[in-house]
């Protein structure tokens, strides 16, 4: 038999509501409030030279990582450290191991495998390897290996902003904001030194002095080696500098979340 007021609270009682959704790739009210809040303090950290120095801390993090990544993958043991000498930072590479670039080719060799039946997998890792024997063994790979320091900086920047606009493995949202600021951070101050570098005589002469002179700096290096001049190194940096912001967006398309 059933409880007094059984019968009434059950006429009553409302279903839990749906939890709202929206598209994904979508941008909503909360997404714009990340991005713009997330924009405005990075503005506000590049006009403030404290809150700049502090957070260019983290683009030298990212900066010498994306070098000693990248010089591990190509066999060279490499070590990032802060440069408390000149300021900034520094990798120090050792010698070529052919261990270390034993492992890289044993790494494909297993993506070979785990692809399984998967054609395309399979194929792409092939496209890969191909990629990796043509760079690996000519002078290609060194040419990399230093440009991936900035090159690094875009990349996370790529990921911040994409978190900021996809809530991806956030907790808190107070989270994506932080992420936007980051990302927009990394992408102003890369734009501003790109313009400068590009722009102006003088931030070229003081980028060649830099570290002691002897023009060490990660473009020069490069300019010599891609045969280019160093204003036409920083103008297609300054291009590349539109990409983690449009491809953020296009993966926010494909893969963002629905919340």
């Amino acid at each position: 038999m059933a409880e007094p007021g059984g019968l009434f609270d059950a006429m009553h009682r409302k279903e839990p509501a749906e939890p709202q959704t929206r598209e994904r790739g979508g941008f909503d009210r909360a997404t714009w409030l990340a991005l713009g809040l997330g924009g405005a303090l990075a503005g506000l950290c590049l006009a403030v030279p404290k809150l700049r120095f502090a957070l260019s801390y983290l683009t030298i993090l990212i900066h010498e990582l994306g070098h000693a990544a990248v010089g591990w993958l190509f066999g060279y043991p490499s070590i990032p450290a802060f440069d408390f000498t000149y300021g900034g930072g520094i990798t120090t590479a050792q010698a070529r191991s052919r261990l270390l670039l034993g492992v890289a080719y044993g790494l494909f060799a297993a993506l070979a495998a785990a692809s399984g039946k998967d054609r395309r997998k399979f194929v792409a890792t092939l496209v890969g390897l191909g990629l990796f024997i043509a760079c690996a063994h000519t002078r290609a790979h060194q040419a990399i290996i230093l440009f991936m320091g900035h090159g690094a900086e875009l990349v996370m920047a790529g990921v911040f902003l994409y978190r900021a606009m996809s809530g991806s493995t956030v907790v808190h949202e107070v989270e994506r904001s932080l992420y936007a600021m980051c990302g927009f951070f990394i992408v102003m101050s890369d734009i501003a030194f790109a313009y400068r570098l590009w722009a102006s005589p003088a931030e070229r002469a003081a980028y060649g002095a830099a570290k002691g002179g002897g023009h060490w700096m990660d473009f020069s290096q490069l300019a010599r080696q891609l045969g280019l001049s160093l204003p036409t190194v920083a103008l297609l940096f300054l291009l590349c500098c539109l990409a983690p912001g449009a491809l953020s967006v296009v993966a926010h398309h494909g893969f963002g979340r629905r919340v």
